[in-house]
This record gives structure tokens, C-alpha cells and sequence, in this order.
């Protein structure tokens, strides 16, 4: 039986880091008027999305 190195927290570590770089390149975003502050904005909500599926994936023992 194989052990999943990676645990629940992990994974939530890098929802709220998604979190954290979704709201600042979002109000960054908005305050100087600039689109490149959007792709910190996409970084941070692909990182959320990964963080998910990794929680998600530990929910259910790692299973598919």
C-alpha cells in the first residue's frame, strides 16, 4: 500500500496563496490601470484551482 505524501494542508497552503495573489493582482489590477497585474490575477486562480483538486484528491484517499 503506497502512503500520499501530501496532506490536507498542503493543499489548503496553496489555496489561500491563490487566494492571496488573485486579490492582489486584482486590486493592483484596478488601481493602476494596467493588464499585466491580470496574469498574477490568472497565476493565483490556476494556483487555487491545483490547490482543490489536490484537497479534494486527499478527501478521497487519492483514488483516480
Amino acid at each position: 500500500m503506497t502512503t500520499n505524501s501530501s496532506s490536507p494542508r498542503s493543499a489548503l497552503a496553496l489555496v489561500f496563496a491563490g487566494i492571496a495573489l488573485a486579490v492582489t493582482g486584482s486590486v493592483l489590477a484596478f488601481l493602476t490601470d494596467e493588464p499585466s497585474w491580470r496574469y498574477l490575477l490568472t497565476s493565483g486562480v490556476l494556483i487555487q484551482v491545483i490547490g482543490w483538486v489536490r484537497y479534494i484528491r486527499d478527501g478521497r484517499g487519492g483514488a483516480s
